[in-house]
């Protein structure tokens, strides 16, 4: 301050001044002037050496309280620039929180999304799961039709082997009567002799009938052992497709309580967007409130630093004053033992005023200090106003993150249940698929086999027509012995009577004959019906396997997106456990930002009540310093 240094370069001179005006005082003035003149000045002097003092201990008084200010507000500041630091982080920290919640929210209306398709797909599986059930119904029926028809095969096996036992019954007969016509022939001698031709024709014939009726046992052996072969073979592929059909019946029902797991999964996870997109609500309401408070905290932080500079000049200028004020006081007493010695008043005077700029200047900056530090404290208080909400509002967001973790929890409970289920789901349409092959492949052995019964009964009636033919020779033969008994007259008596009985024979192996192939004939269209069934089945099977092979391929896309959102709620979950931990550290640092904010609050308005202090000390400062300025007026006046 260039008034101290000013006072403090004068102060080797003093002695001189003071001598000099003493000396121009005495010479320029009468005696008795002077005498009243050195009253007055006496009492002045007094008086000035009273306000000097009185400054003086204003400005030690002031510079004290503002050294000790000066300490204080650099302990706010530094405390100022770690809130504003933590504020910062605990900004940070928060607007993490937000950018999570967004994106969990995100994920879980994606996911919702997700689950609704996936009810979509498993109806759709279920809706398969029910043809194929029904489409195995329609194989078993026509398996049973073919079981049914093998049946009626083999009963029709059984009468023809009756009737065929009959007609080698007859066979024999007839060759026992073939040998009494011989017989015959031979007591008929030389008129016997065509008695004996065709005695011996009829025996051949009858060996052949023997032999074709052989045969034909030997077919229908074949047959009856196919079709048993068959029956045994579809009543597998009947059992083997109705257990499908049950399994997938139970399998479509337990698909439709999975499908309404997931439609009530939908409904939950809706709710879980609803609750957590008030908790993301709440987290911006935090965001905004750690905003505020950061930049409370960063504003606050600027406003200590810049008053905390301010005051440390101040307080510079306080100990040049307090100095200032000290030279005045010594001069005032120099004054008091050299009262008439007008150079060191009016030294005095020039101090004073300057002295008194500087205060003015003290006094103004004191009061812009208040000014700050009243903002401060408004900042401070707003810091923990919010503070306070930022803290209710992280308990209130993890109250509800609690409630939002509890219903993920159970829809993952759910949906990994549900991914069990269905994994045994796809486990079962797997195993019915290889089913399907199985059975299609042994349809195919029962179609090859129904094929060579086919075969058989064709060459049945080969030898049929064949047995027919000796039937219908025999039959004439022995109408033309009975022709030629009658021409031999009483000779021919006995063969007469064996040629009726062997017609008689004839006539009853072609009626078995004509009830063989009646028979036949319903074999052979049984036998057409069953490759019909048969071939029915095998399109269904196909069609079932093809049908199969992509419900399988379209089931382990769905178990994919079923392991996915398992993944997307566990991740989901892990992201929750995450925002509750963040959100009880937000918690505590919102509560010692609050005790910081207290603590703020309070420093600041002990830091108010320093500067209002040193603001009075400032005001007395310049009262004395203007009744210093006045006083040495009225000495420069005597």
């Amino acid at each position: 301050m260039p008034f101290v240094t000013n006072i403090l370069s004068s102060k080797n001179e003093e002695t001189k001044i003071l001598s000099e005006e003493h000396s121009k005082e005495l010479t320029g003035e009468k005696k008795l002037h002077n005498d009243n003149a050195k009253i007055i000045s006496l009492k002045g002097v007094e008086l000035l050496q009273g306000t000097s003092e009185s400054l003086l201990q204003a400005t030690t008084e002031g510079l004290s309280a503002i050294e000790e200010l000066r300490s204080t507000m650099e302990s706010i500041a530094a405390a100022a620039e770690e809130s504003a630091g933590a504020s910062e982080e605990s900004l940070s920290a928060v607007n993490e929180i937000k950018t999570t919640s967004t994106a969990i929210l995100k994920r879980s209306e994606a996911s919702a999304a997700e689950i609704k398709r996936l009810e979509d797909i498993l109806s759709k599986s279920a809706s398969k799961v029910i043809e194929s059930s029904q489409s195995m119904l329609k194989i078993a029926q026509s398996a049973k039709d073919v079981a049914e028809g093998g049946e009626r095969l083999q009963s029709a096996g059984e009468e023809i082997s009756q009737a065929v036992a009959l007609i080698t019954k007859l066979a024999k007969k007839t060759s026992l009567l073939a040998l009494n016509a011989a017989i015959e022939a031979t007591r008929a001698k030389e008129s016997g002799k065509s008695f004996s031709v065709m005695a011996k024709e009829i025996r051949s014939l009858s060996a052949k009938s023997n032999e074709y009726a052989k045969e034909i046992t030997d077919i229908v052996q074949n047959i009856q052992e196919s079709v048993k072969k068959v029956i045994q073979n579809i009543d597998h592929t009947k059992e083997s497709v109705e257990k499908a059909s049950k399994d997938a019946q139970e399998n479509a029902a337990m698909m439709k309580e999975m499908v309404s797991d997931l439609i009530s999964m939908v409904d939950d996870v809706l709710r879980s967007v609803t609750e957590f997109e008030a908790l993301d609500q709440e987290i911006y309401k935090m965001q905004q409130a750690s905003e505020t408070i950061a930049s409370a905290a960063e504003e606050s932080a600027g406003a200590v630093s810049e008053v905390t500079q301010t005051i440390s000049m101040q307080a510079t200028a306080f100990d040049q004053s307090n100095a200032a004020a000290k030279m005045l006081s010594r001069l005032a007493q120099r004054l008091q033992a050299n009262p008439d010695d007008s150079e060191i008043v009016n030294e005095l005077a020039s101090a004073a005023e300057e002295l008194s700029s500087a205060v003015e200047e003290i006094e103004n900056s004191m009061k812009q200090s208040l000014v700050a530090l009243s903002q401060i404290e408004e900042a401070a208080d707003i810091s923990q106003d919010d503070a306070q909400k930022a803290a209710q509002i992280a308990q209130t967001s993890n109250e509800i993150s609690k409630k939002v973790q509890q219903s993920i929890v159970e829809i993952n409970a759910k949906l990994k249940e549900i991914q069990s289920d269905f994994a045994k789901s796809v486990k079962k349409v797997a195993s019915a698929g290889e089913h399907s092959k199985e059975n299609l492949k042994a349809n195919e052995d029962v179609l090859l086999d129904v094929k060579q019964i086919k075969k058989d009964v064709r060459q049945l009636k080969k030898i049929l027509r064949k047995i027919e033919l000796t039937f219908v020779q025999t039959a004439s033969l022995s109408i033309n012995s009975s022709v030629e008994a009658m021409r031999v007259g009483e000779l021919g008596e006995g063969f007469s009577v064996v040629s009726n009985d062997i017609r008689n024979l004839a006539e009853n192996s072609e009626k078995s004959l004509d009830r063989i192939n009646d028979i036949v004939d319903n074999l052979e269209d049984e036998t057409e019906g069953i490759i019909e069934s048969i071939n029915k089945m095998v399109a269904l099977g196909v069609k079932e396997a093809e049908s199969l092979i992509v419900l399988s391929s379209d089931m382990q896309s769905a178990t994919q997106q079923i392991a996915q959102s398992v993944t997307t709620f566990e991740e989901i979950e892990h992201s929750i456990d995450e925002i509750e931990e963040a959100l009880k550290q937000t918690a505590l640092a919102a509560e010692q930002t609050v005790s910081a904010a207290e603590l703020a609050h309070k420093n600041s308005a002990e830091s108010k009540k320093a500067a209002e202090y040193i603001t009075k000390t400032t005001e007395t400062m310049a009262e004395k310093v203007s009744e210093l300025i006045e006083l040495a007026a009225d000495l420069k006046d005597v």
